[in-house]
């Protein structure tokens, strides 16, 4: 059984009982997230997501539906409307791609953010 592993960082506060100081751990990922690694890297992951009904959150990124709408309104994230010409209903899909590129975009502003500080 491969083990697919994911960074654990020291707290800003040093709360982490980490003996190197700055060294990066390691620790197993859940059954759920290797997973999704493994779907990303073999390239199963589906090109358009539904926003979640009911106030669950998204598959694949745990956005909430609010949330999927608001990176949408503000251009952070691709999106499309399918609907008929003249039809007030229709169906919102939003570009997983993207989504997972915003999510590395914040998670490289943030590692940036912490080796300023």
């Amino acid at each position: 059984m491969k083990v697919v592993t994911q960074d654990i960082q020291k707290a800003p506060d040093g709360a982490q009982n980490n003996p190197a100081g700055n060294a990066r751990q390691t620790r197993p990922l859940s059954p759920r997230a290797a997973e999704l690694v493994a779907e990303r890297t073999t390239g199963n992951l589906p090109v358009w997501v539904r926003a979640p009904r009911n106030g669950g959150v998204e598959f694949y990124t745990g956005f909430s539906r609010a949330k999927l709408y608001e990176l949408a309104g503000e251009r952070k994230i691709r999106s499309v409307s399918i609907r008929e010409p003249g039809a007030i209903k229709g169906t919102r899909l939003f570009h997983l791609a993207s989504i997972l590129a915003f999510i590395e975009k914040c998670e490289q502003e943030a590692m940036c953010g912490l080796e300023r500080n």
